[in-house]
């Protein structure tokens, strides 16, 4: 029951939306089946009197990063502020738990897999009819359709937030579109979601068959289009990251059939991706200190950075990085420092930085250390990732950080292989 429970959730990632329990206290679905899970999951152990806990060394960079975001409560500014990030951390994390368990089978691996795949292909289709509805609707009630919508998806009031900070439209040559985003929040965390899913099922490609690389192939597009459409630049430097990583791997170890055919693959990927106009300029913008987004993101880099310096052991504690940066803001704020590691530096100190730095490194090498082209798409949508991290933060989303760790327990066996090694 557990596994199949853990499937479902990872299919309908996408579709999350949220439980209005009073005004000021809502619950994302993910958020409530996760620990229905893991109740079931341990319920299970105990009754096989036995408690599987990987002992790899993903497993305990994810345990010191829990010790070290719960020890910053108590050295940080105000533990009050931090606890609500702290049982969102505890609501989220057993997933990866209960993946590492269930993935020790190669049948349920192969499963996870597949799901993930029509995860990511679903979250596709949903933004990409997203941007078009403008040309049908217009913008203008476009846009009141999701406000009045996010109540539902993000809640009463995480919703507000999000439409009173909405960066769904952009304004590329004096020209106002609509990004696609799907059920996220924003932009650049359904990029995050669907640039993961994308390597994973570009890995998958590889291991399937004729009639199973068709499919998969159709779902790719989807995907990667779906993330130029998303407009995000991070996204945009995830993505070639990502692809140059996989090509570079995959040419080191293929034959002249395989080389030709891998170059001439990602040259008509970034022809037929990047030669928009549209997203070309999104690209070049990235480059304009002049920029209103870029200069905000320069000054929130700032900002992290004397943070840091100033609190560099246990950073200002979780959830404080909001009031150290401006004391009079509300408990929930849209600031944050636009860069994973810095926020996780701000509030929790640059050693849990690492570990969560560290997490990300390990699981790459594992992952390229199996040799197989399922194990390569994980690295390559990690490197991704990590470079997509450098420009945002998705932590916080539930989506994105469900699907980070279940990626990270797929990534700790050998994806092609039913013989499992517990050497870390």
């Amino acid at each position: 029951m557990t596994k199949y429970f853990l499937i479902i959730l990872i299919l309908f990632l996408p579709l999350q939306f949220a439980l209005n329990i009073s005004d000021n206290f809502d619950l994302v679905t993910t958020r409530i089946l996760i620990p229905v899970l893991f109740l079931l999951w341990l319920l299970k152990s105990l009754a096989q009197k036995k408690i599987w806990i990987s002992n790899k060394a993903e497993m305990w960079l994810v345990l010191i990063f829990l010790f070290l975001a719960s020890a910053s409560l108590f050295a940080g500014l105000d533990a009050a502020a931090g606890v609500r990030k702290l049982l969102y951390f505890f609501t989220i994390f057993p997933v990866f738990l209960i993946a590492a368990d269930i993935f020790q089978e190669k049948k349920w691996r192969a499963k996870g897999l597949a799901v993930i795949v029509l995860s990511g292909t679903m979250a596709a289709a949903i933004g990409l009819a997203q941007f078009s509805l403008p040309f049908f609707v217009g913008i203008g009630k476009t846009v009141k359709i999701w406000e009045s919508a996010a109540p539902y998806l993000w809640g009463n009031s995480f919703g507000k937030l999000v439409a009173s900070n909405a960066s769904w439209l952009v304004n590329i040559a004096g020209e106002t579109r609509m990004r696609a985003f799907g059920f996220f929040p924003d932009p650049h965390n359904f990029a995050f979601f669907v640039n993961l899913c994308l390597f994973a099922s570009l890995g998958y490609f590889f291991s399937q068959k004729k009639i199973g690389k068709i499919w998969v192939g159709v779902s790719l597009g989807l995907m990667l289009l779906a993330v130029g459409l998303s407009f995000s630049r991070g996204a945009y430097f995830g993505t070639i990251a990502g692809l140059l990583f996989f090509a570079i791997v995959y040419l080191k170890r293929a034959k002249a059939l395989g080389k030709a055919f891998v170059v001439s693959g990602v040259i008509i990927i970034f022809l037929f991706v990047f030669n928009s106009g549209a997203i070309s300029q999104r690209i070049a913008s990235s480059f304009n200190t002049k920029e209103g987004s870029n200069v905000e993101r320069l000054k929130n880099w700032g900002q992290a950075v004397e943070i840091v310096r100033d609190h560099p052991l246990v950073g200002v504690g979780l959830g404080n990085y909001s009031h150290a940066v401006d004391a009079t803001v509300q408990d929930r704020s849209s600031i944050y420092a636009h860069n994973l590691f810095l926020d996780i530096a701000a509030e929790t100190g640059i050693l849990n930085a690492a570990v969560f730095l560290f997490l990300i490194l390990f699981s790459i090498w594992r992952n390229l250390k199996s040799r197989d082209m399922l194990g390569l798409g994980l690295a390559a949508g990690l490197v991704g990732f990590l470079v997509h991290s450098v420009f945002d933060t998705a932590l916080y989303c539930p989506q994105v950080l469900v699907i980070f760790l279940v990626l990270v327990a797929l990534g700790l066996y050998n994806l092609e292989s039913s013989r499992l090694s517990s050497r870390a």
